[in-house]
C-alpha cells in the first residue's frame, strides 16, 4: 500500500473514533459500488450520515475544498446505490471530517461538518 494510502487510511481511522465518540454508530467504512466509494456510512439520531474524509499535512487550502462537484455527485449516486440496498426513511446529511496535522508532536485538528452540502 503506498504511504499516501496509508496516510488517508489513518485518517479515516481517526474520523470513525471521532464519530464512534460523539455516539455515531458506524454502518460501513471505504463502502463501494462500482466506481463510487463513501468513506464512512454513519447514523445517529434517525438521521444518515454520509461522510468523505480529507486527511492532509498542514494547509496551504482547506481540506474539504478538495470535496468539489465532481465528488459530491458521485457521493449522491453512490448514497442512491446504498438506500437501493438498505431501504430506509432516514433523512440523508452529506457531511465532510478534515482532518489536519500541523504539528507531528502533537493531535490532529479535527473539523467536522454535519450536513456541508444539499445535492
Amino acid at each position: 500500500m503506498a504511504l499516501h494510502n496509508e496516510f488517508g487510511k489513518w485518517g479515516e481511522d481517526v474520523a470513525a473514533r471521532y464519530l464512534l465518540d460523539r455516539g455515531f454508530e458506524i454502518l460501513a467504512r471505504n463502502w463501494r459500488h462500482q466506481h463510487m466509494e463513501i468513506d464512512i456510512i454513519a447514523q445517529r439520531a434517525g438521521i444518515l450520515y454520509f461522510v468523505e474524509v480529507k486527511t492532509r499535512h498542514g494547509e496551504q487550502w482547506r481540506a474539504e475544498e478538495a470535496i468539489n462537484a465532481k465528488k459530491r455527485t458521485l457521493m449522491w449516486k453512490a448514497m442512491m446505490a446504498w438506500k437501493l440496498q438498505h431501504p430506509s426513511l432516514m433523512p440523508v446529511h452529506y457531511s465532510a471530517i478534515a482532518i489536519v496535522i500541523h504539528n507531528p508532536a502533537e493531535p490532529p485538528e479535527i473539523r467536522w461538518y454535519e450536513n456541508v452540502w444539499e445535492i
